[in-house]
């Protein structure tokens, strides 16, 4: 991959979600009758949090602007640059979840949405946009 393009592309989006992750998820008790067994399936990328300060103080921001489109809703979130931003990555059929703070600076983060494309009941990321 071309450097430049790369470097473009990380600058863009910073978030840098992976679309999949794999997990190693067992019963924390067994189950009287039951056998236990994991499919071996990627987890897909299934949601974003943006949070005013790290997830743990449970301070999440909604969308300050939102623009349905034709097959595509695009969600605009606008940061104080003084605090810090982070980020959480949810994936479909696991509780495991990414989290990173934002780069200092970043003022504002768009995400396009698929309107018509679901993964664990959401819609499909289709891009992310910060600056």
């Amino acid at each position: 991959m071309n450097i430049v393009f790369l470097i473009a592309l990380l600058a863009a989006d910073p978030v840098g979600c992976p679309k999949t992750i794999q997990v190693k998820q067992q019963l924390a008790a067994p189950v009287a009758g039951w056998t236990a067994a994991s499919d071996g399936l990627p987890h897909q990328l299934a949601g974003l949090t943006f949070f005013d300060g790290k997830p743990e103080e449970k301070a999440s921001l909604a969308p300050d602007a939102e623009a349905a489109q034709r097959n595509q809703t695009i969600s605009t979130w606008k940061f104080d640059k003084a605090r810090p931003t982070w980020v959480m990555c949810q994936y479909s059929g696991t509780s495991v979840t990414l989290t990173r703070e934002l780069p200092r600076g970043t003022s504002s983060c768009q995400v396009t949405y698929a309107r018509n494309v679901t993964i664990a009941g959401l819609p499909v990321i289709e891009s992310v946009n910060c600056k």
